[in-house]
């Protein structure tokens, strides 16, 4: 017996769901379990294993097909015809036309008219990992020629991707279009982090200001801003732009992520809150001297 599993993952011409791929890493554990001889089908873009098209059907005593709606498509009709000796199974699957039912043998239904199961994805046992927020600054025309704002997004952009890093954006503005934005919201995502990598200096400010460490990245040639606001606050671990590439960020999210940096987001705080009372003094001082 050797089986090939197949999804709407294995097909070029779609994009696959991550909830597809959940449900074939079941079926994958159930057949590993079983001791029984399997392969996974990948779309080519993918580029993670075989391609369908380019095996040979007579390898294969059976084929499943996890997750996703089951009709009768093209796609299906070219998968199953290539198929056709060997036993077709459909796990997982939404039935929308008996005819799609009709090209496979047995079907284990998610939902079909009186049918409700759980989807597979439910029993899913990726293990945890930490989840970065990104602050990408724009260009920052002001700096001239010293800018190398796009230089530094793109290396990020390249480790996240390259690294399959869980991550999302911080969004410093205070208006997107349709709606406005408030420093409350951007706040309570960047509590949720684990460590910020940021471009700006309102979020390394924010990072630090809620105990998250940050990884900030200098976008100008020689350092700015967000150098000079590090070292205000005594945080060690800044990239200049010259230095942003994928070993150094790698280094620095080990560096973020040690737990030793402890004292470090507690100096932070501290010279914040010391930064704060000497500008209020000033304020206040200039203000009854005018």
């Amino acid at each position: 017996m050797r089986v090939l599993v197949t999804g709407w993952f294995s097909f070029d011409e779609v994009i696959a769901t991550i909830g597809d791929e959940l449900g074939a890493d079941a079926v994958v554990g159930w057949l590993t379990e079983a001791g029984i001889d399997h392969d996974v089908a990948w779309a080519p873009y993918l580029q993670r294993g075989a391609n369908w098209r380019d095996l040979d059907p007579a390898d294969y005593t059976h084929l499943v097909f996890v997750s996703g709606p089951l009709s009768d498509t093209p796609l299906l009709r070219e998968l199953t015809a290539a198929f056709a000796d060997a036993q077709r199974w459909a796990v997982n699957v939404s039935v929308v036309s008996d005819a799609g039912r009709g090209l496979f043998h047995r079907v284990w239904e998610r939902d079909a008219p009186g049918i409700a199961r759980p989807d597979l994805a439910i029993g899913t046992t990726t293990p945890d990992v930490p989840v970065v927020a990104v602050a990408f600054a724009p260009p920052q025309e002001e700096y001239g020629d010293r800018s190398r704002a796009a230089q530094v997004r793109a290396a990020i952009e390249s480790w996240l991707g390259a690294r399959a890093i869980p991550w999302f954006e911080l969004t410093m503005d205070l208006y997107e279009k349709p709606h406005e934005r408030f420093p409350l919201q951007v706040e309570a995502l960047v509590r949720r982090a684990d460590v910020v990598v940021s471009m700006r200096l309102h979020a390394l400010v924010l990072g630090l200001a809620h105990g998250v460490p940050v990884i900030a990245c200098d976008a100008i040639g020689g350092g700015a801003k967000v150098s000079a606001q590090a070292a205000a606050l005594g945080w060690p671990v800044v990239l200049p732009a010259e230095q942003v590439d994928a070993n150094a960020l790698d280094a620095a999210l080990e560096h973020a992520l040690s737990g030793t940096l402890t004292q470090e987001l507690a100096e932070a705080r501290r010279r914040g809150a010391a930064g704060n009372a000497a500008a209020r003094e000033w304020f206040l001082r200039e203000l009854a001297g005018g």
